[in-house]
C-alpha cells in the first residue's frame, strides 16, 4: 500500500485539529483574565498549566482511541474494507458540511457551535482560577465539547498509523499534540509582546471564514482520500 494517501490523511487531520478555536479561545480569555488579576509570571506559569492540560487531555483521547481502535475496529472489521470505508467518508462528508454551516454562529463575532451554556459557564468560572491545578483542569475540560468534530480525526489518525507499519506511532502522536498546541503558544506570545484581547479577537474575526473554509474542505479532502483508499486496497 503507498503510504501517500495516509500521511496526507494524517496531516490533514493535524492541521484541522491545530485551527480548531474553542480551546485556543478559551485560553485567550484564560490569559486575558489571569493578566488582569496575576503578575505576569504568575500568568505565565498559569498558561503553562493550562497547555499543559489541553497536552494531557489529547493524549489521553489518542490512548482511549487506540485501545479502542486495535482491540474492536482494525481486527475485526477492516478499515479499509468497502462498508467501514463508506461509513468513515460519510462520516466525514458530514462533519465538512456541519463545519461550514454550523462551526461558527452567524453574526461578527467569533461565537462558536457549543450551546450558549458552556461559553457562559466557562467565563464565569475562569476569573476564580488561582492555582497550577485550577489550569490544569480547564485545558483538560477545554477540548470536550469540540470532540463532535475532533474525535473522527484522531480515530482516522489512529487507523492510518496502524496501517503503515514502519510509521513510528509514538512520533506522530507527540508531533500532534505538539502541532495542535502551537495557536497556545501564539497567543501567549502575542499578549507577552503587548497586545491584548481587543487586538487578538480582531485577528480571529479577520481570519474566521478562511478557518471555517478550511476545516470543512479538510474534512471533505479526508473522506475523499478515504473512498480512494477503500476502492482501491478494500
Amino acid at each position: 500500500m503507498s503510504i501517500i494517501a495516509p500521511i496526507i490523511i494524517i496531516f490533514l487531520s493535524m492541521l484541522i485539529q491545530v485551527i480548531m478555536q474553542l480551546t485556543p479561545g478559551t485560553f485567550m480569555l484564560f490569559y486575558h483574565y489571569a493578566l488582569g488579576k496575576n503578575s505576569k509570571k504568575k500568568t505565565d506559569n498559569l498558561s503553562l498549566s493550562f497547555i499543559l492540560g489541553v497536552e494531557f487531555f489529547m493524549a489521553v483521547v489518542w490512548l482511549i482511541v487506540y485501545i479502542f481502535v486495535t482491540t474492536l475496529f482494525c481486527n475485526q472489521v477492516g478499515f479499509y474494507s468497502e462498508i467501514s470505508s463508506w461509513i468513515m467518508a460519510g462520516v466525514f462528508i458530514a462533519e465538512g458540511i456541519a463545519a461550514l454551516l454550523f462551526y461558527f454562529r452567524r453574526g461578527p463575532a467569533t461565537a462558536l457551535f457549543v450551546p450558549r451554556k458552556i461559553p457562559a459557564s466557562i467565563i464565569a468560572h475562569i476569573p476564580k482560577i488561582k492555582t497550577d491545578s485550577d489550569a490544569f483542569v480547564l485545558g483538560f475540560v477545554s477540548g470536550i465539547p469540540e470532540l463532535i468534530f475532533t474525535l473522527p480525526l484522531y480515530i482516522v489518525s489512529v487507523c492510518e498509523c496502524l496501517k503503515i507499519s514502519n510509521l513510528p506511532s509514538a512520533s506522530v502522536i507527540i508531533l500532534y499534540i505538539v502541532a495542535a498546541t502551537v495557536p497556545l503558544f501564539c497567543i501567549r506570545l502575542m499578549y507577552r509582546s503587548g497586545h491584548n484581547l481587543a487586538t487578538i479577537e480582531r485577528l480571529r474575526v479577520r481570519f474566521k471564514p478562511y478557518i471555517r473554509l478550511f476545516i470543512s474542505l479538510g474534512f471533505f479532502s479526508i473522506a475523499a482520500f478515504i473512498i480512494y483508499l477503500g476502492v482501491a486496497y478494500g
